[in-house]
């Protein structure tokens, strides 16, 4: 079972990669994305083996860990889990090229559309995981540092753990 100091050295990790492919690939917003979300399942899969001494491999597990309105000793807050699910379903749609609504339904004009990601999608990503990454500071007073990112989408905007260079 990965510790709580293991997740937090693995997101760490995570957001040193997604700043070198940022600086080095300004445009494979998909994979920025996915970055952002697994930096985040890290830290949800280290508050989860604080909280309740537990690892859990599977999406849904980990989810019903952490849903606020759950038993669960490693339950979030409504904004860090709302921001956790936006990340996860940001990440499916860059995985799958599905609709960021995983309960709806894909129709053929869906499909035509093909749900590919963008510097639109990237911001979401970076918005989302700034909050969860502020959790862990506020709660574990956990140090991230700034990663410095750069995207159309980001400039002018104020973020407490990324450092935005524009473009």
């Amino acid at each position: 079972m990965a510790s709580f100091d293991e997740h937090i050295a693995q997101a760490k990790s995570n957001l040193d990669y997604l700043s070198r492919i940022n600086s080095l690939i300004n445009d494979r917003w998909d994979w920025q994305v996915t970055t952002c979300f697994y930096t985040a399942l890290h830290l949800m899969n280290a508050h989860i083996a604080k909280k309740a001494n537990k690892n859990y491999l599977s999406h849904t597990r980990v989810d019903l860990a952490l849903n606020p309105y759950g038993l669960s000793v490693a339950k979030l807050d409504e904004d860090t889990y709302a921001s956790y699910n936006s990340l996860a379903n940001l990440s499916r749609r860059s995985r799958y090229l599905l609709t960021e609504n995983k309960n709806q339904v894909d129709t053929e004009v869906d499909i035509q559309r093909q749900c590919l990601t963008y510097s639109t999608h990237f911001k979401k990503a970076v918005h989302h995981l700034d909050k969860i990454l502020l959790f862990f500071q506020k709660e574990y007073g956990a140090d991230f540092g700034k990663t410095n990112l750069k995207c159309i989408d980001l400039n002018g905007l104020q973020f407490t753990n990324f450092t935005i260079q524009n473009t």
